[in-house]
C-alpha cells in the first residue's frame, strides 16, 4: 500500500492535498490502495528522512533544503496555482492600526514570528526580515498574543483556517487588511526514488485534470470563497525574492 505523507503544514493545505492526490490516483484506479499519514515532525532532519523511512510521496515546497542531499523524484508541476506565496499577517488586535499599509522596510524592523522548521524562516532572512523561528504553531500563536513577535506571516487561504483551529488563541488575533507579501513558493510532490512508476502517473495525472478543467474546480472549492473574502486585489503588494526555487519555476 502507498503511503501519503501528510503531516508538518495547516489543516486546509493537508484538506486540499489529500483531496488533490486520491483525485489524481483515481485516474488510474489506484486510490484506494493509499493511506495517509499525518505525524508532525518538529525536527527538521526528521521531516526530511519521511520518505527514506518509507513514505511514497508527499507536497512540499520545490527546493525546500530539509531534503537537501536526498534521493527522491521531484514532479516539476505546481500544485497550488501560487496560493501559498501569497501571504496575509495575523496580529494583536488592538494593534492592526500599526501595519496599515506599511512599506517593507517597516516590516523587516518588526519581530516576525515563524514555527520551527517552516521553509519561511530562510527565505525571509534572505530577504532582511527579523525573523523569531522557535516551536509549534499554537505557541507561536501564544506568543504572539504576548507580543514577543509582532506578527505572523500566512498564506491567503491558511489564515482564517489556522484562527478558526485556535480559538483559545484567536480570540485576540485578527488578519490584517491592507497588506499582502508575495513571493514563488511552488508546492511539488517530492516521490520515493523506488516508486517511478508513480511519479509518472502523477505527472500525466496533472496534465488530465487541467485539460478537464477538475484542477481548477477543486482548487476553487477548497479556496475560492477564502481570497474573495481578504480582497486581495485592493492591498498593498510587498514583492519578496525566494533564492530556495530551483530553476525551472
Amino acid at each position: 500500500m502507498d503511503t501519503f505523507w501528510n503531516g508538518n503544514k495547516t489543516a486546509v493545505r493537508q484538506r486540499y492535498e489529500w483531496a488533490l492526490i486520491n483525485l489524481l490516483l483515481s485516474k488510474f484506479n489506484e486510490h484506494k490502495s493509499l493511506s495517509r499519514d499525518q505525524t508532525d515532525y518538529p525536527n527538521a532532519e526528521d521531516e526530511g528522512r519521511v520518505l527514506e523511512r518509507g513514505a511514497s510521496a508527499l507536497v512540499t515546497v520545490a527546493g525546500n533544503r530539509k531534503f537537501e542531499g536526498r534521493s527522491f523524484i521531484e514532479v516539476k508541476k505546481p500544485l497550488c496555482f501560487g496560493l501559498l506565496g501569497r501571504r496575509v499577517l495575523v496580529v494583536k488586535d488592538n494593534r492592526v492600526n500599526e501595519f496599515e499599509h506599511l512599506n517593507q522596510d517597516a516590516l523587516k524592523k518588526m519581530k516576525l514570528g515563524v514555527p520551527a522548521t517552516w521553509v519561511d524562516a530562510e527565505l525571509f532572512r534572505a530577504n532582511d526580515y527579523h525573523v523569531v523561528e522557535q516551536g509549534s504553531l499554537e505557541q507561536m500563536l501564544a506568543w504572539l498574543n504576548e507580543e514577543k513577535v509582532d506578527y505572523l506571516s500566512l498564506g491567503v487561504a491558511e489564515a482564517q483556517d489556522v484562527l478558526n483551529s485556535y480559538p483559545e488563541y484567536s480570540q485576540d488575533l485578527t488578519i490584517e487588511t491592507t497588506l499582502q507579501l508575495n513571493y514563488p513558493f511552488p508546492l511539488v510532490f517530492y516521490v520515493n526514488q523506488r516508486q517511478p512508476e508513480l511519479a509518472d502517473m502523477l505527472s500525466r495525472a496533472i496534465d488530465e485534470i487541467r485539460q478537464t478543467g477538475e484542477f481548477e474546480a477543486l482548487y476553487k472549492r477548497y479556496f475560492g470563497k477564502v481570497i474573495e473574502q481578504l480582497d486581495l486585489p485592493n492591498r498593498t503588494q510587498i514583492h519578496l525574492h525566494n533564492p530556495l526555487v530551483p530553476e525551472g519555476y
